[in-house]
């Protein structure tokens, strides 16, 4: 089970958040979760990032939709040198645990990676460091020719891993002139890709695309100008 738990909007169809505070004066055990946040790319601490710890509590239904149940523990911030810290009293009965939320989702920060694998303990000094890093944005001046299939749609990843990030922008215009921001990763080798899908709702849809290889680098915005004509992939 990983440290940090990612909820997206998604799961506001089959889940739920009670923001209510956990009594830190009921039964419990003394419990610290600690840390470092840092952006190992710009080689900085990073101060004033928010980390919330909540707690899954239950399973709630409305109807037919049934969705988990989560409650807000604590929150803090990171102090000038990237550290954190949070004391709570650790309860849990069957089915429940503790996790760190995710809170930027790439605005300002994306969370890269958290140490350890396991889950909170109770009683313990859990020590949970991160990496993140500020996302630079990618202002794609396009000129769009033939989208006969739309939508043409622009994404990034990872050159290495082919990890897909951020955004992505959709084109329905056969032929447009039009600027569109992607955000990525600073500093790394990444790959721009034009693509469309062909009998989308079919049992065997075809993806056309088209991938540019570029380096970023730690510039906060970067203007690239791109002519892309569909009928060429």
């Amino acid at each position: 089970m990983k440290s940090m738990f990612l909820i997206v909007g998604l799961t506001a169809l089959v889940s739920c958040m009670s923001c209510k505070k956990e009594n830190n004066t009921s039964n419990g055990v003394s419990t610290v979760i600690k840390g470092h946040v840092e952006d190992p790319i710009r080689g900085i601490n990073i101060s004033g990032y928010k980390i919330v710890l909540i707690k899954k509590v239950g399973m709630d239904c409305a109807g037919w939709l049934c969705g988990t149940v989560f409650e807000k523990i604590a929150e803090t911030y990171t102090d000038n040198n990237g550290d954190y810290l949070i004391k709570f009293n650790y309860k849990v009965e069957a089915g429940q645990d503790y996790y760190l939320e995710e809170q930027y989702y790439g605005t300002p920060y994306y969370h890269e990676s958290s140490s350890g694998s396991g889950p909170i303990v109770g009683g313990a000094t859990n020590i949970i460091n991160m990496t993140a890093w500020k996302p630079v944005e990618l202002k794609l001046n396009v000129q769009v020719m033939n989208n006969n299939i739309p939508p043409l749609n622009i994404r990034n990843e990872l050159a290495a891993t082919h990890q897909t990030l951020l955004n992505v922008e959709s084109i329905y215009q056969q032929n447009i002139n039009g600027t569109y921001i992607l955000r990525s990763r600073p500093n790394s080798d990444i790959s721009i890709i034009f693509y469309y899908t062909v009998n989308y709702a079919s049992p065997n849809p075809v993806t056309h695309q088209k991938i540019i290889p570029y380096r970023t680098t730690l510039d906060s915005t970067v203007t690239l100008n791109f002519m892309i004509d569909c009928s060429t992939f």
